[in-house]
């Protein structure tokens, strides 16, 4: 065994420094030491095993904690493991982060991590942790929605036939996991519990979100948190959600989107089975941006061109669920502004409900408030029980500009008014 001559790091504590070891593989280990104080960053520790380890090597974080400090990085892996045993908990210095956090690419958003590369195996082994001290951000941003520079979680960014397993992320700083211009991904056995100890808002702590990505498979996934469950936002293909289960927030999220003025987008060939919600507000619903453009994302837009086509959901249990299990609103808009709720450019098409059961707060299976100038077609439901509080079963289906029904009949229409949760 050997000290890692990283020039980068060279004059760092020996304590903080990654030790190597040359496998009989002549494949590299990086065995990262933690600096065992919040006081001492180590991130530079964790990017020189990176730096080391990252291309034909593996990575081993130990079953201790890793103080984070610093962004991280961490791009251009390729055939690399990654085991985590311990805890990477993320430093609290709000002014820092909203400083350093490192652009995602999408809607203004920034990150504390970058994960990308080809062939890369992220094993949490059930108990690797990144904790991202997410309360002092909720404290921080009293509820104001993609609160500037926030920062995300971990982003995998321009990655490629990878997996990651076995990981656990609590408090996340907002969303958890955002997973952009990526594909041939499988997330599978994933915990995340971004909740609140207080009157704050755990607001836009998503579980993850797909951007620009394609065949991204999430499985096995528990979500505690105070909004999307899991969402496939702008030119998201092959999508697949199975075997999860979800706590508290909004359920699956197609969108939003349609944010970008003239941009044109599409999300296509999401599928979602065998999932179980409790006490989420709706078990799938769609948000898109009103046809006028108000102001400029995160929190402004509108105008965005596209389709949402060939989404399905199957064999879901609900329990308890907070509002209309599946909705469409049309009317996304953050900024105050009187909006034109049928006036979307963006369609949804070719949408597919099967097999549902569970109880429900509201007797709306359905709500599609849909826009007048692309109308929502094609529109499946069948095979839906979902009980009341009364015994009765929900029966009533609300539309707004729905084109082409079959298994369900509308009952009555869609409100018009402006959600960014996908209802009234």
């Amino acid at each position: 065994m050997y000290i890692a001559n990283i020039l980068p790091w060279v004059l760092l504590p020996l304590a903080a420094i990654a030790d190597v070891t040359t496998e009989q593989s002549h494949r590299r280990t990086c065995i990262i030491k933690g600096g065992g104080s919040e006081s001492i960053d180590d991130t530079p520790a964790i990017l020189g095993a990176f730096h080391e380890c990252g291309k034909g090597g593996r990575i081993i974080f130990q079953n201790t904690t890793y103080h984070v400090n610093s962004v991280m990085n961490t791009s251009g892996l390729h055939n690399c493991d990654i085991d985590l045993y311990g805890t990477l908990l993320w430093g609290t210095n709000i002014s820092y982060w909203l400083s350093h956090s490192l652009d995602v690419g999408y809607q203004n958003q920034s990150t504390a991590w970058v994960i990308g590369g080809k062939n890369i195996r992220f094993n949490g082994h059930g108990y690797g942790t990144l904790n991202g001290n997410g309360q002092v951000w909720y404290d921080y941003v009293k509820s104001v929605s993609n609160y500037p520079r926030r920062p995300h979680a971990l982003t995998v960014a321009r990655a490629s036939n990878s997996v990651f397993q076995g990981l656990r992320f609590l408090q996340s700083q907002m969303w958890t996991l955002s997973v952009i211009h990526s594909n041939h991904i499988l997330f599978d056995s994933i915990y995340v519990n971004s909740t609140t100890t207080n009157g704050n808002s755990a607001h836009n702590t998503d579980g993850a979100d797909t951007i620009y990505s394609s065949h991204i498979t999430f499985n096995n996934w528990t979500v505690v948190n105070g909004d999307d469950s899991i969402s496939a936002k702008a030119n998201s293909t092959d999508i697949l959600i199975t075997n999860s289960v979800f706590y508290r927030g909004l359920g699956i999220a197609i969108g939003s989107i349609g944010q970008y003025k003239d941009a044109f987008e599409t999300i296509e060939r999401v599928r979602a089975e065998n999932i179980t919600y409790y006490g989420t507000l709706h078990s799938l619903y769609f948000k898109t941006w009103t046809g006028e453009q108000v102001n400029y994302p995160p929190n402004g837009g509108g105008g965005g061109l596209g389709y949402a086509s060939d989404i399905s959901v199957s064999n879901l249990h609900a329990y308890n669920l907070r509002g209309a299990p599946f909705t469409i609103s049309q009317c996304t808009t953050f900024a105050r502004a009187p909006s034109n709720c049928t006036s979307s450019k963006f369609q949804i098409r070719n949408l597919r409900i099967e097999d549902v059961t569970g109880s429900s707060k509201t007797d709306v299976v359905a709500s599609f408030q849909c826009s007048a100038v692309k109308p929502c077609t094609d529109i499946l439901i069948r095979n839906v029980n979902l009980q009341l509080s009364n015994g009765t079963m929900a029966d009533e289906y609300l539309c707004g500009n729905v084109q082409g029904t079959r298994g369900f009949n509308c009952t009555g229409k869609a409100c018009e008014k402006p959600s960014s949760t996908g209802g009234c």
